[in-house]
């Protein structure tokens, strides 16, 4: 994606940090956190407000990230309600285990679980393609790691 975009660098935290973070964006306890890391980036050279932030959440268990992913699209489904700008659902097939995408004027969010990791990624201003083709690129390189190889920067 770094052909397209531009970001920060990313970020990680454990232990009470993590679980706090978890907690708040999620709505959920967070019971079986290992850890919370992320990134943000914008499309290079562009003013508008092209953005895509990517957050993962890593869990003990199957169950666990399955609950908290529910959770957190359940809270963003919310978030976007109270702004007056009800989502609407959208289809993305990204190969996660599973998955909850919506949409409403300005911004999509896709909430996924991929094994033990929810991956939560939130786009301002992107199409439904570009929606599909980062969630894919988020699944995928969550599979690559968990398989012990370096996803590759």
């Amino acid at each position: 994606m770094s052909d397209v975009m531009v970001g920060g660098d990313p970020f990680m935290v454990q232990g009470t940090e993590a679980v706090k973070h978890c907690a708040k964006k999620t709505g959920a306890s967070c019971a079986g956190l290992v850890a919370v890391g992320g990134k943000d980036m914008e499309v290079r050279g562009n003013s508008s407000e092209d953005r895509v932030e990517f957050r993962l959440y890593s869990f003990e268990t199957d169950k666990q990230a399955g609950a908290v992913m529910k959770s957190l699209a359940d809270t963003e489904r919310k978030s976007s309600a109270e702004y007056g700008e009800p989502s609407e659902p959208v289809t993305v097939a990204s190969g996660a285990d599973e998955i909850d995408a919506f949409q409403d004027d300005a911004t999509a969010v896709t909430v996924m679980r991929i094994g033990t990791v929810v991956a939560h990624v939130y786009t301002t201003e992107i199409k439904p393609s570009d929606l599909e083709h980062v969630a894919t690129v988020q699944v995928q390189r969550v599979k690559t790691v968990a398989a012990g190889k370096n996803p590759g920067y």
